[in-house]
């Protein structure tokens, strides 16, 4: 449907919901990407789809909805792609003011106070109900600053304050925003080169800022075009204070790309540890995710999850965990402090879900089989419980078989057991 699914009941399919558990889960990602005679040139520009997953009493219910954005207003008007984005070229019938004009809030979503905000790095929070999912509108975070970019992969302290980054060239602004979306600080600083920045990491003390060497040396249409891959250079890291912005160290690692990061802490003896979904180069966002769009064949590898470690001497080292995937989460009540689990999807060679331990080097794995396009998971606390494996994994999967979406409960104890619950939606969700 244009506008999405209204709320239906999940069939529980297997297994049962654990005791105690309860509570609403959202998602967000592209899921509209073409019409009659056009279609968009990337998968990043696809309109933003946000999803609702509610469990209470053993049950789960699912709604989505597109989110209202002034881009997808004009294409739905005009029945064809429009708006120029990260790979799009847009054509004439573009009516571009401002930033937030292209905005396709598409990637990620957060609560604040008792919205839903829907991001997109390019520019401005689009405020949600978060119970219809109805879309309130764009949020600027300051007058002054309305439609800067604000990243989709902000970061949230046990505190409830927000970190987040807003990238444009070698400049970027970093947000501190109170628990309530109010804006704090926004501070420009200069960055040492126009890598992309999808993502970063936040410690207790440190902002974790890494710069790959893929570069936006040369403005045209589509941005993607405007980036090279430069393999003779360093993976560079920016360390900031977050108390003293001009007090800053760069780190460098062997050239590699990526998307994600999990999430960064400090040891004892002052080293920083953040782990990441690494590649060899940027074929994947370059050629593959327009592959996805124009269905013609190619397939690369996907990223292996590893853990880089900046020493307080100035060395940077990588440890390689051997685990294929992307997405990785961590649990949230942990943001910045030390922990050890991560948990990686992967949908490309194979449908699985992987629980990676940094201390003892351990993972766990379960495979979902090749049916299914496997989405992250995120750690849930088990009631009164406080050790990251007392927790529950909840997330999706696209069931391509049986045409349906699918939400799956594991116990982070015995990922390899399988989930102990699923639920299947009685239609498939973008």
């Amino acid at each position: 449907p244009a506008e999405g699914f209204a709320e239906a009941a999940m069939r529980l399919v297997s297994g049962r919901a654990p005791r105690g558990l309860a509570g609403e889960h959202f998602r967000n990602g592209p899921g509209w990407f073409r019409y009659a005679d056009s279609a968009t040139g990337h998968w990043f520009d696809g309109d933003g789809f946000v999803q609702r997953f509610a469990i209470a009493d053993g049950a789960a219910r699912h709604s989505g909805k597109f989110v209202d954005t002034p881009k997808r207003r004009l294409e739905q008007r005009e029945q064809r792609i429009v708006m120029p984005g990260f790979g799009t070229r847009g054509d004439n019938r573009a009516a571009i003011e401002n930033p937030d004009s292209l905005n396709a809030a598409n990637t990620s979503v957060i609560i604040v106070g008792d919205e839903l905000w829907a991001l997109w790095e390019g520019g401005s929070p689009t405020r949600l109900d978060p119970r219809s999912l109805e879309t309130f509108g764009v949020q600027p975070l300051r007058a002054d600053l309305a439609h800067m970019p604000f990243t989709a992969h902000q970061k949230v302290e046990p505190s409830g304050r927000i970190w987040n980054l807003g990238v444009y060239g070698d400049r970027c602004i970093v947000w501190r925003l109170a628990a309530n979306g109010a804006v704090e600080d926004a501070q420009l600083i200069q960055l040492p080169s126009r890598s992309y920045v999808h993502d970063w990491a936040v410690s207790e003390r440190p902002l974790i800022i890494p710069l790959q060497p893929w570069i936006h040396d040369r403005m045209t249409a589509p941005m993607v075009d405007g980036y090279s891959w430069h393999g003779d250079r360093p993976f560079q890291v920016l360390v900031l204070d977050k108390n003293d912005y001009s007090n800053r160290r760069i780190y460098e690692l062997p050239a590699m790309f990526f998307f994600h990061t999990g999430d960064a802490w400090e040891d004892a003896d002052g080293a920083i540890r953040f782990d990441l979904c690494a590649s060899a180069n940027a074929d994947f966002v370059t050629r593959q995710a327009r592959s996805m769009i124009s269905e013609e064949a190619g397939q690369t590898p996907s990223a292996e999850l590893v853990l880089a470690t900046l020493h307080a001497d100035g060395r940077a080292e990588l440890q390689r965990s051997g685990v294929r995937g992307e997405f990785p989460q961590t649990d949230r009540r942990r943001q910045g402090q030390a922990r050890d689990l991560v948990v990686v999807a992967n949908d490309r060679e194979v449908s699985t879900l992987e629980l990676m331990n940094w201390r003892t080097g351990e993972a766990s794995r379960f495979n979902f089989g090749a049916e299914h396009m496997v989405q992250e998971h995120l750690f849930v606390a088990k009631p009164g419980r406080s050790a990251e494996r007392e927790s529950w994994l909840i997330g999706a999967t696209l069931n391509v078989r049986e045409r349906a979406t699918e939400l799956h409960v594991f116990d982070a104890a015995n990922v390899a057991d399988g989930p102990l619950a699923t639920w299947r939606s009685p239609y498939r969700a973008p």
